[in-house]
């Protein structure tokens, strides 16, 4: 395990986005390339909300509003790109844009057993080295090498602000089929339609939620 670094700013992420967003809307659909870099930027752009939420509420904003344009225009223009995943019969919530709007994390509860410096290896109780400060252009960082998980909770705003749902169940087949209807049948293929109806709101259902 080791140190989570974020080599770029979220406001210079930001404005590639938006730069590569007016590429794609400027292409003749359907586009590969186009296809691709909308299905890239729901990525980058919910990574800048959840990096930017509690320290930037501005670009915040303007990523969550930005991420509501890129998955609209997705679902528009390539409908196919907006299915739900499935795996060993079990249907995943998986898109960028859907979970963006799930404000919770994950907040981890460790004991750290050892760890070292990375220029020299020792106890960083042992040695004179100093985290963050470089030595012949390599940067000290202390890195954990054993550690014990104790507790894991949910929380509206994580310390490590990546740590957050990737894939999300959607629901077992008998309720799949009692929302959707008899004729479904488990591994036809879903459409996901939550950007064609309009961004109703942030999910902030964790507010208030602390690692107790």
């Amino acid at each position: 395990m080791s140190a989570v670094s974020y080599p770029r700013d979220e406001n210079e992420v930001f404005q590639q986005c938006q730069a590569d967003l007016e590429q794609a809307k400027a292409a003749r659909h359907p586009d590969p390339a186009a296809l691709e870099i909308l299905r890239r930027l729901r990525g980058e752009l919910r990574q800048v909300m959840d990096r930017s939420e509690g320290y930037d509420l501005a670009l915040f904003d303007r990523a969550h509003e930005l991420l509501d344009e890129v998955g609209g225009l997705l679902r528009r223009t390539y409908p196919k790109a907006c299915t739900m995943a499935y795996r060993d019969g079990v249907y995943y919530r998986e898109c960028p844009v859907d979970l963006g709007h799930l404000r919770v994390g994950f907040s981890v509860e460790t004991r750290v057993d050892e760890q070292e410096c990375s220029i020299c290896g020792l106890d960083p109780d042992e040695c004179d080295h100093i985290p963050g400060e470089s030595y012949e252009g390599r940067e000290c960082l202390v890195i954990i090498t054993k550690a014990q998980i104790l507790a894991v909770a949910l929380v509206a705003n994580p310390r490590f602000r990546d740590a957050r749902f990737g894939s999300l169940s959607l629901g077992t087949s008998t309720e799949l089929r009692a929302a959707l209807g008899p004729n479904f049948r488990p591994g036809v293929r879903l459409s996901c339609d939550k950007c064609l109806a309009g961004c109703h709101g942030l999910n902030r259902n964790f507010d208030g939620s602390t690692h107790g």
